[in-house]
């Protein structure tokens, strides 16, 4: 299949039993029906199941066509049923090996599940339940022995599992809106893990480059100048985040980052390695807006959501917390932090994330099916005759974006 790999996993967590299954041609030829197929496979595996999954444009030349998804079984909106997997996790997903994976069950022990070339296993990790989020990561890492491997971790949030609670992908924290760390948390699963070695099939690769192209020069015609996380949050644009940014980076495929990485611990001109984790990558425009209102300072509002995020909690619900006791600053929001998760539950921070790009929640649960990123196409207009016209290529069909 072209931008597919064919087939799913599947990983019962209380018996360590993995198997794979084929999928019917033609599954991923509408968001619709590719959400519907997952959906299916969620509950043949059981009512507690929950899904990590690539889009169906992931890896391809689309702009912005690096998005994954996590896809979980709740009452309401899309919002509250699937959190976006930015960064390289959705490529690097894709390239494993596996076009989804379904999860159920719940671990006797702490561990994670590792994915690469097919090969899906879950391996007990008592040591990993006293890290940090951070900690986690570089344990994989170091344990597989390669830099480069994606990890999705919760943190020590996750353990007493709060709905505030919030996945870190890597090191860092964002996408996560809608308290799926806590998912994690009740399984006793510490992180997933995976590397793509894999490589994808165009139909018509020279006329798919050409019209991707085409696309993304009138997209950076359209946007302007690019000023990294400013470009999204007028809150960044005070000096003091000018002071400390490093760089501007994007996710795969991603013509106009919203990433801006702030060095807290040595000069931000400083382009050779120094400080071992000499800052923070910001992206997370709900949270820098939110703390940015109570008055923090551009280092301090940074400050935070580092902390947070090797918490694995969510910084708007952590200093709704810490707010609750008068005025806010660090000290008030490490206590909340060392708490164990006092934060507010999930609804109050329902939507204010890669979500609320869109007035219309089913764009954004058509974006991250076609494996796109909500927030640029936000920005660049979602331009679903656009998306179609460019994606025929590459899988050789024209795609019903809208059913």
């Amino acid at each position: 299949m072209n931008l597919a790999n064919g087939r799913y996993g599947e990983i019962d967590l209380s018996s360590g039993e993995t198997q794979e299954h084929d999928l019917e041609e033609g599954y991923a030829r509408s968001p619709t029906a590719f959400l519907s197929r997952i959906d299916a496979a969620i509950a043949d595996a059981g009512e507690d199941a929950m899904a990590i999954s690539s889009g169906i444009l992931t890896g391809s030349l689309v702009p912005a066509a690096g998005a994954g998804f996590l896809r979980l079984v709740r009452d309401g909106s899309e919002a509250e049923s699937m959190c976006p997997l930015l960064g390289f996790v959705g490529v690097e997903l894709k390239l494993s090996g596996f076009d989804f994976l379904v999860i159920s069950g719940k671990a006797s022990g702490h561990g994670y599940i590792w994915i690469r070339d097919g090969i899906i296993e879950f391996v007990s990790s008592p040591g990993s339940a006293s890290l940090d989020s951070w900690g986690r990561t570089d344990l994989i890492r170091s344990e597989q022995g390669d830099g480069r491997i994606q990890v999705i971790a919760a943190g020590s949030w996750a353990e007493s599992q709060p709905p505030s609670s919030q996945l870190i992908l890597n090191y860092w924290g964002g996408e996560d809106k809608i308290g799926c760390a806590a998912e994690f948390g009740s399984r006793k699963l510490t992180a997933i893990a995976f590397r793509g070695m894999g490589e994808l099939d165009l139909e018509d690769s020279e006329g798919h480059f050409a019209a991707s192209s085409e696309l993304y020069g009138k997209h950076l015609a359209g946007l302007g100048e690019n000023r990294g996380l400013a470009s999204f949050s007028s809150a960044a644009e005070h000096e003091g985040y000018s002071e400390l940014l490093h760089r501007s980076i994007a996710c795969y495929g991603c013509p106009f980052p919203c990433r801006s990485f702030y060095k807290l611990f040595e000069d931000a001109s400083v382009k050779e390695r120094g400080a071992q984790e000499p800052g923070y990558l910001v992206y997370d425009v709900a949270a820098v807006e939110f703390l940015t209102s109570l008055e923090l300072s551009p280092r301090d509002v940074i400050t935070v959501l580092m902390r947070c995020a090797r918490f694995g909690a969510e910084p708007v619900s952590v200093a709704t917390a810490a707010s609750a006791g008068g005025a806010v600053d660090i000290a008030a929001i490490q206590n909340v932090l060392e708490s164990g998760g006092a934060g507010s539950s999930a609804n109050s921070t329902l939507r204010r994330g890669f979500a609320d790009s869109f007035e219309d929640v089913s764009d954004y649960a058509t974006c991250l099916a076609l494996g796109l990123c909500p927030r640029y196409w936000a920005k660049a207009g979602m331009d679903l005759e656009a998306i179609g016209r460019v994606s025929e290529p590459a899988l050789g069909a024209l795609i019903n974006i809208v059913d």
